[in-house]
């Protein structure tokens, strides 16, 4: 299994490649192009979350607590004092970072339901949803915002497989084939819920059709193309337009 820095450091350096890529491309804005590469870092280290008292799982819970903690404090009364909303947001910070994360690691175990790629589906489309209805982000951009959390969980799954081959002994570890796999077979009712959330969330999540053209356009590989190399080695006829999106 790959340690923490690995999957950080990978993370990391793909998604702020493929964020670069789309904010040149005109997919993003800059801000944006931050937020894809955040959430593609967050995704590589987001598999290890039901590792107990792991790196992983502290950020995560940590993440998970502040961000719940300013969506209640905006959804509440302006009336209320600033000490009421910090003392409520506090709260609300500590019982998510606390006894929900003791909770959560009474029913997972490291490798199992949530180190899958329906786990990886599942954040998906949670991220999605939340990005749309929750950030108001367009449907094209939360999609991307998702398929950025995907990417960096996909990696982290790889990696773990690549790290249970050792090349220089030429033997495979028994860790082999528990890192990437479809769904936890042997905790079958885990896994029955697992499915039964990734599809609710999938229902959630706003429509794909702009995102699913862009992604398979011939315009948008064109672009990229054109944009990939530095414009003085650039065949003369290479077309520069910038992709529009509905933004």
């Amino acid at each position: 299994m790959a340690n923490f820095t690995t999957h950080i450091s990978y993370a990391a350096a793909a998604s702020g490649l493929l964020s670069v890529l789309c904010l040149q491309v005109g997919f993003v804005t800059p801000n944006e192009a931050l937020f894809l590469a955040f959430l593609g870092t967050l995704g590589g280290i987001l598999p290890d979350v039901d590792l107990q008292h792991s790196y992983p799982s502290s950020i995560m819970f940590s993440l998970l607590g502040i961000a719940m903690a300013f969506a209640v404090i905006f959804t509440m009364d302006r009336d209320l004092s600033i000490l009421e909303m910090w003392f409520v947001g506090l709260c609300v910070f500590t019982a998510i970072r606390y006894p929900v994360w003791v909770v959560f690691h009474q029913y997972t175990t490291h490798r199992g339901s949530i180190h899958s790629l329906i786990a990886a589906l599942f954040a998906t489309f949670v991220v999605t949803s939340v990005a749309h209805y929750w950030l108001g982000k367009n449907a094209f951009v939360a999609w991307l915002l998702g398929l950025f959390v995907f990417l960096g969980f996909i990696l982290h799954l790889v990696l773990d497989e690549l790290y249970s081959v050792d090349f220089s002994n030429r033997r495979i570890k028994r860790s082999f084939g528990t890192a990437l796999k479809l769904l936890d077979r042997n905790k079958p009712l885990k896994s029955g819920i697992m499915i039964i959330a990734t599809a609710l969330a999938w229902y959630s999540t706003p429509s794909a059709q702009q995102f699913w053209d862009t992604l398979i356009s011939r315009e948008t590989y064109q672009i990229i193309g054109a944009r990939f190399l530095p414009q003085e080695i650039q065949a003369p006829t290479t077309n520069n337009n910038d992709l529009k999106t509905n933004r």
